[in-house]
């Protein structure tokens, strides 16, 4: 008769300690992840908010009918900047104060120097900055381009130019510090 040894355990058993680790572990993991997902819908929505009210206050203030995007420009009060075409084909820009539910301008944008060009005359201004962003902007009840760099002194730079490209007279240099 033939004696089977029981053997004691599977050599792919893992200690119990081993098994807590992976699975606080993953706990943490997801919490932090959905906590991830959560920040950045509200994040968000934050940033778009006033967005579609926009669009739904130029359809009925304007005759915009296809809209090609909307943004949010912070100066002295929020201004939403809504881009278009009307009915008849022209592209439109308007500037909407949405809290004074008022079109603060509106402006067609065959009269507006087009921004590829307004980065290449500024970049023949200030050839050693580094450029980082240009945007519409309302400031001192002017629809204005502004462009962000970071200038020849390390510093980060917010400049204002009138739709047409010319200077406008603001300007803000932040220092970066090292």
């Amino acid at each position: 008769m033939m004696t089977m040894w029981k053997q004691q355990s599977s050599p792919y058993t893992v200690p119990s300690w081993l098994k807590w680790c992976l699975l606080i572990l993953s706990v943490i993991l997801l919490l932090v992840l959905t906590f991830g997902i959560w920040m950045y819908i509200n994040i968000n929505q934050d940033r778009t908010s006033g967005h579609d009210e926009a669009i739904d206050f130029a359809k009925q203030q304007t005759g915009l009918t296809k809209f090609e995007s909307v943004t949010t420009y912070y100066g002295e009060g929020e201004t939403q900047i809504v881009q278009g075409t009307n009915g008849s084909g022209d592209e439109i820009i308007v500037f909407i104060d949405l809290e004074e539910n008022i079109i603060l301008d509106e402006i067609s944008a065959e009269r507006v120097l087009p921004s590829d060009q307004m980065r290449s005359q500024w970049k023949d201004t200030c050839s050693e900055c580094e450029f980082k962003d240009i945007q519409y902007g309302y400031e001192e009840d002017e629809p204005v381009y502004q462009l962000t760099y970071i200038d020849s002194q390390n510093r980060y730079v917010l400049d204002y130019f009138t739709l047409e490209g010319e200077a406008f007279d603001q300007r803000f240099a932040f220092r970066q510090n090292d």
